[in-house]
C-alpha cells in the first residue's frame, strides 16, 4: 500500500498534487524468510525540494512507531540529511522491521527540524500473514529499476539491488509496468523438485475481469523462496484502474496463493471508445438547464483526468460535449447500466443538497457533501453543537512511545467550536471504523469545514483538538471529543 501526503491538503490516489511544506510519499510491503521470521519493509521518499536548506543542509527528524494491538513492538527516532545540491532530487529512505504475523498500526512523523511547521504525521495500518507451511506470495511492489547485487546494500534483496516505484499512477509516456515479488514453501506444498506456475497478469479494479492481452506465464522449480521480477508492456492497456497480480498455481492451474497491487493507468487508449449514444440513454433526458449541475456534482468522486475536463472545458463546451463526457463517465462505472448508476448517485446528489447547501454553495459542492457522496451514509454522527471538557490526558502515540511517563491532567472546562463526527465501519476504499470531525468555525452552524480524519488520503491533522478548542486546550492533550473520535460515541 502506498499514498502521497502533504501538510496542507491531500488527495486520493491513484492521483498525485503537491503543496508547500513537506512533500513524502510511503509505502508498506511484507515479506517472509521462512527459516526465521516475516519483516515489513517501509520505503519512504521525501521531495527534497519541499525541505527548508540552512548553509545548504536540510535535515528530517524522523520518528516510527509499531504498534499491535496498541501495544508498542517498535520504536525508533533518528535524522535524515540532505544537500541542496540534491535539491532536485528525492530523499529514498528504507527500513525493515522483522515482525510476527498479525495486525499492524505504523505512526511516523516527519518534521522539517529548518521551519516551525507542524511535522508531517502518517497513520496507516498492515498486516503479516505468513503460514509457516504453505505457499504464500508477498507483497507485490512496483519497481523503478532493478539490477544485480555486486555489493549488498539497504537497497539489496535476494540478490538485486531495487529502486522502488511509490507511485500508484503510471504516466501515459510510460509503456513499461515493473514488479517484484517473492513466493514462499512452495516445495512443502508442491513437493521437492516438483514444479509449479508463476503467472503475473492485470485485472480490472472495475469489472475484475483479466485482462488477458497482458500476461506472464512461466514454469518454476518448487523451493523455499523464488523471486518473480521483471517488466510488463502496458502500451496497450487502456486508461483505468488496475490490480497487477501474481499467482501461484499447480500443474492443473488451479490458484493455490496470490498477492495484487493496484495502480492507475492514464491513456489516451478509451476501454469503451466507441462514442455512440444510446436513444434509451439518461443524457437523453436531461435538459440543458441541468447538464451543467449534473456534470459540476461528479467533483467529488471524479478522476483527476475527469475534474480537468471539468474544470477546463465546462465553459466552452457544447451541450452535446457535455453529454457525451457525462455518457462516458456513467459507463465507464458500470458498462451494462450506466443509467442505474446515475440514478442512484444523483439520489444522494439530491440528499447532500437538501442537507448541506448554504447561501452560496451547493450540497455537493460543500466538505460534508463530498465526504457524503464519496463514503456514503455515515453510520455513526456525533453532532455537538456546544460542548465543553473538563479533564485532558496526554494522546500522541509518538510522545508516549519516546517519553512513557504520561498520564492525566486537570483543567478547567474548555469550549469547543461546534463540531460532528462521522464514523463508518467499512469505507469503499477496504479501511474500517474510520471517522471524519467537521467543525464550524464561525459558530453560525450555517456550514461544517472537515477538520481532520483517520481515513487513507483524507486530511490529516495531529493536534485538530487544539484547534477546535481555538487554541486553548495544549497540544498533545486529548479531551472528551477526542474520546468521542476514538470510541464512536
Amino acid at each position: 500500500m502506498k499514498r502521497l501526503f502533504f501538510i496542507l491538503m491531500m488527495t486520493i490516489l491513484p492521483f498525485v498534487s503537491f503543496s508547500e511544506g513537506l512533500n513524502a510519499i510511503y509505502s508498506f510491503s511484507t515479506y517472509n524468510v521462512p527459516s526465521q521470521k516475516p519483516y515489513v519493509e517501509i520505503n519512504t521518499s521525501i521531495q527534497a525540494k519541499s525541505l527548508m536548506y540552512v548553509n545548504n543542509e536540510a535535515t528530517i527528524e524522523f520518528t516510527l512507531v509499531l504498534l499491535k494491538d496498541s501495544q508498542i513492538v517498535y520504536a525508533e527516532k533518528r535524522d535524515l540529511k540532505a544537500s541542496k545540491a540534491n535539491s532536485e532530487a528525492s530523499i529514498i529512505d528504507i527500513q525493515r522491521v522483522s515482525l510476527d504475523n498479525g495486525q499492524y498500526s505504523a505512526k511516523f512523523e516527519l518534521k522539517d527540524k529548518n521551519t516551525s511547521m507542524t511535522p508531517l504525521i502518517i497513520v496507516d495500518n498492515f498486516e503479516i500473514n505468513y503460514p509457516k507451511n504453505q505457499i504464500a506470495v508477498s507483497s507485490v511492489q512496483l519497481i523503478d529499476s532493478y539490477k544485480k547485487t555486486t555489493t549488498q546494500n539497504v537497497r539489496s534483496k535476494n540478490g538485486y539491488d531495487l529502486i522502488p516505484y511509490l507511485f500508484d499512477a503510471i504516466p501515459e509516456n510510460q509503456n513499461t509496468i515493473t514488479y517484484y515479488a517473492e513466493i514462499y514453501n512452495a516445495e512443502k506444498e508442491f513437493g521437492k523438485d516438483s514444479t509449479y506456475a508463476i503467472s503475473v497478469v492485470l485485472e480490472s479494479i472495475k469489472t475484475g475481469k483479466k485482462f488477458e492481452g497482458i500476461q506472464k506465464i512461466k514454469r518454476e522449480k518448487a523451493k523455499e523462496i523464488s523471486v518473480e521480477i521483471g517488466n510488463l508492456d502496458i502500451s496497450s492497456l487502456p486508461q483505468g484502474g488496475y490490480y497487477l497480480v501474481v499467482e501461484a498455481r499447480n500443474k492443473n492451474n488451479i490458484l493455490y496463493s496470490y498477492s495484487k497491487t493496484a495502480f492507475y493507468r492514464y491513456s489516451s487508449i478509451d476501454n469503451n471508445s466507441q462514442s455512440i449514444i444510446p436513444a434509451n440513454a439518461f443524457v437523453n433526458i436531461i435538459s440543458k438547464d441541468e447538464i451543467d449541475d449534473n456534470i459540476y456534482c461528479l467533483i467529488p468522486i471524479a478522476s483527476e483526468a475527469q475534474k480537468t475536463f471539468i474544470y477546463k472545458n465546462m465553459k466552452t463546451a457544447s451541450v452535446d460535449e457535455k453529454k457525451h463526457f457525462l455518457y462516458v463517465f456513467w459507463r465507464g462505472i458500470n458498462p451494462e447500466n450506466p443509467n442505474i448508476e446515475w440514478q442512484s448517485y444523483m439520489k444522494d446528489v439530491k440528499i447532500v443538497n437538501e442537507k448541506y447547501s448554504t447561501k452560496i454553495k451547493k450540497g455537493y459542492e460543500t466538505e460534508m457533501g463530498r465526504v457524503y457522496l464519496q463514503y456514503g451514509k455515515p453510520d455513526i454522527v456525533i453532532d455537538e453543537k456546544f460542548k465543553s471538557t473538563s479533564g485532558m490526558r496526554q494522546s500522541s502515540v509518538v510522545s508516549q512511545a519516546l517519553n512513557p511517563l504520561t498520564g492525566e491532567f486537570g483543567q478547567d472546562a474548555i469550549s469547543y467550536m461546534p463540531y460532528q463526527i462521522w464514523k463508518y465501519h467499512n469505507t469503499p476504499y477496504g479501511e474500517v471504523n474510520k471517522g471524519f470531525i467537521f467543525y464550524a468555525p464561525q459558530n453560525t452552524l450555517t456550514e461544517y469545514f472537515l477538520l481532520h480524519s483517520d481515513a487513507k488520503g483524507e486530511p490529516s491533522d495531529m493536534y485538530w483538538e487544539t484547534k477546535l478548542t481555538r487554541g486553548n486546550m495544549p497540544e498533545g492533550m486529548q479531551g472528551e471529543a477526542g474520546l468521542q473520535f476514538i470510541r464512536g460515541y
